[in-house]
This record gives structure tokens, C-alpha cells and sequence, in this order.
């Protein structure tokens, strides 16, 4: 089961690595929960906290050998353990036992990874991953291993049943799929998983038990994004599928920057006239949407309460019209495209117009009432014609004393 939370259990008896990585989390917008004792530990965890992690001294006054690590496992939370012994016997012991990770407390470096480490796990929250493998027993453990990382994990047995999952399941991140397999191996699930999905928006991880190179080029030229020999550990799986996804979310968040709106967080004009443009389903309806006397309010709120305006009727648009395509042109001029030619897109705008008129935007002790008014026109023709009409009717809902829908 995956957790999202800020939360993060810190039980430490040092008081300058207490005060240290209570710094560094705080830095990276967590909240860490500090303790010295196994003892305190126990008493917070009864209260079955939501944890996002816990990071634990593997020496404590009241539990020197470790024995905090196996109780917080058991109650269920992740844990990352930090140490000063560099053992290798220990360190391999103590990554069996189901960590995330085993961080030496000997350098700054070391420390450093912490924060990634729960980026990661905080980022992995609602992101789905399939496991592909004729091994039920490679998938559970596969399937375990995803699942300290915070993901949903999805298993099939073939790549036939894995298409099937996917195609049911169009939003997951990540594949991992075993190379020989029946009905369909993992060099063409690969090829046709990339076919429907592009590496900004899927990684795929090629497995393999043998030697043979020849494998690694064939899951590569295929679309894979990385690929595993079997025989790897749970820190290089981890490390390999941190790896994938932080190019996934970095990939998004460049795509993000580029085509929505900084303000309001709907898509922006450029996306918007890609989207519109490229669209082989005919434009039925587009809506234009203007806020009334917008430079009165940043007249009488200044710029800073026009921003909030925007943004609550960018989030309203964003809630009211989901299924439809909502992006902000710029200024205080909104559009809504919708392919289908419904009465219901009407009353829809209808219904949103009349919600902005009665709501209220709080602005720094201020209430600030507006109103706006929409241009629809229903046709089908081309996106810029089709702009034009609706610019035209939006103009006429001006006209006609504002707070108003045109057709």
C-alpha cells in the first residue's frame, strides 16, 4: 500500500547528527519527528503514525544491536538506517532485512543521499509500475521491492497479459520485464510498449538471467530504458529505478514549464493550439471566457489581488471542465475546447458562470467578488475560425452589460 506523508520519524542519540538531519530535512520541506531512545520510539509508533519514513541510528543507548530497525519494520514503515559501522557482513544483514537503504554517518556525502532517497519515495506516490515474468517467485520479489518504493505494482506472467494491463492501465511509469518468456518475450513487449508510449512517459527496465550482450542491445534498440541481470542486488535495483524515474519526472517537469501557465497551472497558449490544431477529432465547441473589469480590480487589489483571481478561476476552470481542454491565452482571457456537441457543454458554462458570481476570492483580509463573460460558438470548422466566432460572441456578452453567456 503506498503513503504519502511529510512526516519523517528521525531516532538518533547523536545531538549533532540529531541537529543536522533535522536541518537537512526541514531544508527539503519535510517534518521530522526527532528521538533519542528505541523506548520513545515504541511509544510514538503505538500511535500508528502516518509516516512518510523512518531514519534510524542502527546503534542506540537502548538498542545497540539494531533491534529498532526490525520493530519499525514490522509495524510496517520504511526504514533507512544510518550507521558509522562500515561492516560489509553487517550492511549486507541489514539490507536483507527490507531497508530502503544503509547510509555510513562518516562523511557529508554519504548524508547527502538521504534527501533523494525520500524525494523518490515521496514521488513515487500514486505512480504505477508492472512486473513481467514467467516466475511467480521473481515477480513477488520484484513485485516487494517496488512496493518499499511507494509504487503500485501490477504483475503478469507474459507480455500478452502484460499489454492487457496496460492498455487498462494507461498510467503506469514503470515496466520491468523478464527476456525470455512465452507467448511474447521482453524484447517485443518492449518495442510494442514503446510504440504506445514514449520515454517521457514510460520507462521499461529489460531482466535477464544470462550473459549474453547481445540481450542488453536488443532491450535497448527495443526502447528499453535500462535493463538488469538477474543477478543484481536490492541497492543496483534501486539505484537503476531511481535513475529511470527521476529522467521521467525531470522530462515532466520541463514539458510542464513549457506549456502551462505559471500562474494559474492550466495550459498555456502554445499548448493549447498544438493540442487544438493537431486534433483529428473536429472542434464541435470552443468557449471564451474573459474576467469583467479586470483592471478595476487590479486597480483597487493591485496586481497581487488580480494574480489571486486568475488563480482561483483557473482552478475552478480546471475542476469544472476536466474532461474538456481549459488553457489560459493570456491576461485575464480563458478558453474551454470541447469535441463533443452536447447541450450539456451549455450548461456547464452556464452553471460555472453562475458559481463565479457567487463566490468570494479572500485576499489578504479582503473579499473580492467578480464576474465573468463567456463567448461560445459551436461549429465545425477549423480551431482559429472557430476562435474568431466565440471572440466575437464574448464581445457581444460585453455588451450586453457583462456577467453573461453568448451563442
Amino acid at each position: 500500500m503506498t503513503r504519502s506523508s511529510n512526516y519523517v520519524l528521525v531516532v538518533e542519540d547523536s545531538p549533532v547528527f540529531q541537529h543536522y538531519i533535522s536541518e537537512l530535512l526541514v531544508d527539503a520541506g519535510y517534518l521530522p519527528i526527532v528521538m533519542s531512545t528505541f523506548s520513545d520510539a515504541i511509544t510514538y509508533l503505538e500511535g500508528n503514525p502516518n509516516l512518510l519514513c523512518s531514519v534510524l541510528d542502527y546503534t542506540l543507548p537502548d538498542a545497540p544491536k539494531g533491534e529498532i530497525i526490525d520493530y519499525v519494520l514490522e509495524k510496517g514503515h520504511r526504514v533507512i538506517v544510518l550507521t558509522g559501522n562500515s561492516d560489509t557482513k553487517r550492511k549486507e544483514t541489514t539490507l536483507n532485512k527490507g531497508i530502503l537503504d544503509y547510509l555510513l554517518k562518516d562523511s557529508i556525502v554519504s548524508l547527502s543521499f538521504l534527501i533523494p532517497i525520500l524525494n523518490r519515495i515521496k514521488h513515487n506516490h500514486g505512480k504505477k509500475a508492472l512486473v513481467v515474468d514467467d516466475s511467480q517467485a521473481m515477480q513477488c520479489y520484484l513485485a516487494e521491492l517496488l512496493e518499499r518504493q511507494n509504487l503500485t505494482v501490477f504483475s503478469a506472467l507474459d507480455g500478452i497479459e502484460a499489454l492487457d494491463i496496460f492498455n487498462e492501465n494507461e498510467d503506469i511509469s514503470l515496466v520491468i520485464a523478464d527476456h525470455i518468456m512465452p507467448n511474447m518475450d521482453g524484447v517485443t513487449l518492449t518495442h510494442r510498449l514503446r510504440q504506445l508510449k514514449s520515454r517521457d512517459h514510460l520507462a521499461i527496465v529489460g531482466l535477464s538471467a544470462g550473459k549474453d550482450k547481445d540481450v542488453v542491445a536488443q532491450f535497448l534498440k527495443a526502447g528499453a530504458s535500462d535493463y538488469l541481470d538477474k543477478s543484481f542486488t536490492k541497492e543496483e535495483l534501486y539505484c537503476r529505478i531511481h535513475s529511470v524515474l527521476e529522467i521521467q519526472d525531470a522530462n515532466a517537469q520541463l514539458f510542464a514549464m513549457a506549456n502551462k501557465d505559471e500562474l494559474t497551472q492550466l495550459w498555456n497558449r502554445r499548448y493549447f493550439f498544438n493540442v487544438a490544431c493537431d486534433n483529428p477529432t473536429p472542434v464541435k465547441s470552443i468557449a471564451m471566457i474573459d474576467v469583467d473589469h479586470f483592471k478595476k480590480i487590479n486597480d483597487q487589489y493591485g496586481h497581487d489581488g488580480g494574480d489571486e483571481v486568475l488563480k482561483f478561476l483557473g482552478e475552478a476552470l480546471s475542476k469544472a471542465f476536466s474532461s474538456a481542454l481549459p488553457a489560459r491565452l493570456g491576461g485575464e482571457e480563458f478558453v474551454v475546447l470541447n469535441t463533443e456537441l452536447t447541450p450539456q457543454f451549455l450548461d456547464e458554462l452556464t452553471a460555472f458562470k453562475e458559481h463565479i458570481a457567487q463566490t468570494k476570492v479572500e485576499f489578504e483580509g479582503k473579499v473580492i467578488r467578480f464576474t465573468v463573460s463567456i463567448g461560445v460558438a459551436t461549429a465545425e470548422l477549423p480551431v482559429t475560425k472557430l476562435m474568431k466566432m466565440a471572440d466575437d460572441l464574448l464581445y457581444e456578452a460585453k455588451r450586453q452589460g457583462r456577467n453573461a453567456i453568448v451563442t
